[in-house]
């Protein structure tokens, strides 16, 4: 996995100069060939509740910008779940680790106490993530597992 180069950088996704970005981000995502196994022609990923997590106005939105192009989009909801999808032309570049790490110290700097995610068992980036970052990992029904991330505490007073 490579650093992302110096053009690359993450954005809140509110400001009105990026709105136009986010519906053909979206459509490359939605449109992505990735298929776990031979059951998945009849279910192409990614799900579309990722693609609702990343887009949610009640959640905190931000998009990874790399060469003026939007690349990756993340959210952080107010209970901690984070989510994640960075389009497929752009990954192994390390932009979701430039991903995650802001959205955990935007977290940290918030006093949010932990981090959860979910996603399937079977998606390697983001397991690599998770372990590259210290979650812990549960399983859940359907192939799913949610991560946890523990964010250290502030000290007060």
């Amino acid at each position: 996995m490579s650093t992302p180069d110096m053009s690359t950088y993450v954005v809140a996704i509110g400001h009105p100069s990026l709105q136009s970005l986010v519906g053909p981000f979206v459509e490359t995502i939605r449109t992505e060939t990735r298929r776990f196994d031979r059951a998945g022609i009849r279910n192409p990923k990614p799900f579309p509740s990722l693609i609702r997590k990343v887009t949610d106005p009640d959640r905190r939105l931000f998009g990874v910008m790399t060469d003026g192009e939007l690349v990756g989009m993340g959210s952080l909801a107010d209970d901690g779940e984070v989510a994640m999808a960075i389009a497929a032309t752009h990954r192994g570049r390390g932009i979701g680790t430039c991903l995650l790490q802001h959205l955990a110290l935007t977290a940290e700097r918030d006093g949010y106490t932990r981090l959860l995610m979910e996603s399937s068992r079977r998606s390697r980036p983001i397991a690599q993530l998770g372990t590259k970052f210290g979650w812990t990992s549960f399983d859940l029904p359907h192939g799913r597992v949610e991560m946890t991330l523990q964010l250290p505490s502030r000290a007060t007073g």
